[in-house]
């Protein structure tokens, strides 16, 4: 009984990166923001500019789904030209709370499961390196089109941190590089050399720099 109390308040306070957004309606109107990460009973969030109520309330929307939250401000602090606002929640309605845990078990897949992307048109060391990542337990995702590999990386519930990138689908590294940068600024792409041993240590080191891979020893 008690191992399975202190096992459901871990979940609760597990925090998870995730790509979300809120909403916070505060007295001057509604602010929009990002999630970075979350839990059962909180949420840090960045914003625009810095909410002055202690308790506010918030649509939160998720790929898994939205809700609405009770929360008060526990941390507020600056960073860069935005804030970043750490929250209790007091009251979550059940839907968003069903998506919240749906959130949660997508990250402790990931951290799993250890995704990394790969696009090399060099179709024998592409193979030898998935093969390679696949032993030291990655799961190595290989799209064979732009548009797959977009699919990948726009899937939240996938948690794609890393890339591993050399000339692929027609287009220079250095051009897939620059789209990886703009448009998944989260992303962490390492190149692919002809060393592949180096390369799949690379891939390793640069997975365990990722949010989601902070989380690993909390779900093994």
């Amino acid at each position: 009984m008690v191992d399975s109390v202190i096992l459901g308040e871990r979940r609760r306070a597990l925090r998870v990166p995730v790509r979300g957004f809120a909403v916070l309606y505060a007295n001057g109107g509604p602010l929009h923001g990002m999630i970075e990460n979350l839990s059962q009973s909180g949420a840090l969030i960045t914003v625009a500019s810095r909410p002055l109520e202690p308790e506010l309330d918030l649509e939160i929307r998720l790929a898994e789904g939205s809700g609405w939250v009770v929360a008060r401000t526990v941390r507020v602090e600056p960073t860069g030209r935005q804030w970043r606002i750490a929250l209790a929640f007091d009251r979550v309605d059940n839907s968003l709370r069903e998506s919240i845990d749906a959130s949660i078990a997508s990250a402790r897949g990931a951290a799993l499961r250890r995704p990394i992307l790969v696009i090399d048109e060099n179709l024998d060391r592409k193979r030898d390196l998935i093969t390679r990542l696949a032993d030291r337990g990655m799961t190595p995702l290989a799209p064979k089109t732009p548009l797959e590999a977009i699919d990948l990386l726009t899937r939240s519930q996938l948690h794609v941190g890393v890339c591993l990138l050399a000339p692929g689908f027609g287009v220079p590294s250095t051009d897939l590089r620059a789209v990886l940068s703009d448009s998944f600024p989260w992303v962490c792409v390492a190149e692919i050399t002809d060393d592949l041993e180096a390369t799949t240590h690379q891939a390793i080191d640069t997975w365990r720099t990722t949010p989601i891979a902070r989380i690993a020893d909390a779900v093994s």
